[in-house]
């Protein structure tokens, strides 16, 4: 066993306040060995330190969810059955569900390299906040970032936050009135695009786009709701026809929600802005 002294490192995991749940442990969180100060741990039947030996925890690659904390001793779901291992020995974790299928990227912005999708269900360790509204997490050993509004806990924590502010009606602009929505003719370009072997595509319609209405407002405008919307003239692509070095053509539903509320959220600050901003030059 290492020095014991090292248990200054074993304290939780401190994240920032985003990330905070409370006192009490979340049914996401979980614990890991922490090999600084232990190779191996027992897993007792009680929380007590006597003949009470059921297992033995060494391998820092496995989590294992908790379920209740008391006497210096984490209670956690151990191979199907609630036990027992002490405090000082493990890493607290957090860990949230992607909720579709996500580019994990290297870096936290949007012309990082992807080093490969995640798919919807998958559960990712959180690791702390990133920039560009990115997540950094950890998923099968390696690190990287996923962006906030594909992971579970991110989009539940923003859906309870509107819910506790005050309902705000967007006052209706003379340019809203009275403005004449131009037609545009939009197309699906393929004659000059060869698919790469290893492209990945989510099925359009089981995709549920966020429910803002300035957003889907902007949305109906711009492509008629249409993920697959193109505009030859500029390459603009997609349900939000942004910029080709923002989406790239064929992207999938939820990379391009990603990007819109990343560039939304760099260029205006909120989809309600970007909404005004668009009802008085006819774009964003």
């Amino acid at each position: 066993m290492k020095n014991i002294t090292k248990y200054a490192l074993a304290a939780a995991l401190v994240l920032p306040s985003v990330f905070s749940i409370g006192a009490k442990e979340a049914k996401a969180d979980s614990v890991v060995i922490n090999k600084e100060v232990a190779d191996a741990v027992n897993v007792r039947s009680s929380a007590e330190e006597k003949d009470n030996v059921i297992g033995l925890i060494n391998d820092e690659n496995r989590s294992y969810e908790i379920l209740g904390k008391a006497n210096g001793f984490f209670k956690i779901d151990f191979e199907g059955r609630e036990a027992f291992v002490g405090t000082p020995w493990f890493n607290v974790t957090k860990e949230t569900e992607v909720l579709a299928p996500s580019n994990f990227r290297k870096e936290d912005n949007l012309s990082s390299e992807i080093i490969k999708v995640v798919a919807e269900g998958s559960k990712v360790e959180v690791l702390g906040e990133g920039q560009n509204g990115y997540v950094k997490v950890k998923f099968e050993g390696q690190e990287g970032y996923i962006y906030n509004n594909l992971l579970r806990s991110f989009k539940e924590k923003k859906q309870e936050a509107k819910k506790e502010a005050p309902a705000q009606q967007a006052p209706q602009t003379q340019s809203q009135q009275t403005y004449e929505e131009p037609s545009y003719d939009y197309y699906e370009e393929t004659t000059y695009y060869e698919e790469p072997a290893d492209a990945y595509y989510e099925e359009e319609v089981s995709y549920q786009g966020d429910s803002n209405w300035a957003k889907e407002w902007i949305a109906q405008r711009e492509s008629g709701g249409s993920y697959t919307a193109y505009n030859p003239a500029g390459g603009y692509y997609g349900r939000y026809q942004l910029n080709p070095s923002l989406v790239s053509y064929g992207a999938s539903p939820a990379e391009q929600e990603a990007a819109a509320d990343a560039y939304v959220a760099q260029r205006y600050g909120s989809w309600e802005n970007a909404q005004a901003f668009w009802a008085n030059n006819g774009w964003y």
